[in-house]
């Protein structure tokens, strides 16, 4: 009963009474295993519908309580869809100006230990939320490193000359890490250099691509 329930007002919108629902039945039966998923799933929506500058103490408060759930990191889908609410809160920050180092520290602190899926297509946006910032975030060099070079994917590689995107993900990341590191007086890290090689790889074998499709 309590299922339908929860059904028949996610399928309204009306995602806080479904979450009161869901909560209600997993603590009368902490054995079920629909409620705590189901909560779950809640707390990304209404974290979707917080992420805004404006709603950010709305937004931790379940982005704190979605890490007390103590979901299983093999729960690959929950942990790449929560990227994206977060990602949102960044972009958002930054696109109204409202962005401070304190707030990146905050949604740092909260994400660190998170076992979010990587790489993936929601962790690359993640890291291009963080990139954009540049100066505005002291410890932009050491996101990057958490976030890990080994973690780009192949698109990530790739620059969109026929849409005018003339620089990959990886460099524009590479370029920003090099800068924040200066900013703050420290040396690349080993890995670093590994993906610069792996990125000047990756760039010859698609400028050689292109000339090869256009018969040069």
């Amino acid at each position: 009963m309590s299922y339908e329930r929860v059904k028949y007002y996610q399928e309204l919108g009306d995602y806080r009474v479904a979450y009161r629902i869901a909560r209600a039945a997993w603590c009368a039966t902490p054995s079920l295993k629909w409620p705590k998923n189901t909560i779950a799933w809640l707390l990304i929506r209404m974290m979707k519908d917080s992420a805004k500058a404006y709603g950010k103490d709305r937004f931790f408060e379940l982005l704190d309580e979605f890490g007390a759930l103590g979901i299983q990191k093999e729960d690959t889908k929950l942990w790449g869809a929560v990227v994206w609410p977060i990602r949102d809160l960044v972009t958002d920050s930054y696109g109204m100006q409202w962005f401070t180092p304190q707030l990146g520290d905050r949604i740092f602190d909260a994400i660190k230990d998170m076992p979010l899926e990587k790489p993936s297509d929601g962790y690359t946006a993640l890291l291009k939320a963080f990139v954009q910032l540049e100066s505005l975030w002291p410890r932009l060099a050491e996101f990057i490193e958490w976030w890990g070079f080994e973690n780009f994917t192949d698109f990530d590689y790739r620059r969109y000359p026929e849409k005018g995107i003339l620089e990959s993900t990886v460099e524009r990341t590479l370029a920003a890490y090099v800068y924040a590191l200066k900013r703050v007086k420290k040396e690349p890290s080993a890995e670093f250099y590994k993906a610069l090689e792996i990125m000047a790889s990756r760039s010859q074998e698609q400028a050689e691509s292109i000339r090869t499709k256009a018969g040069l």
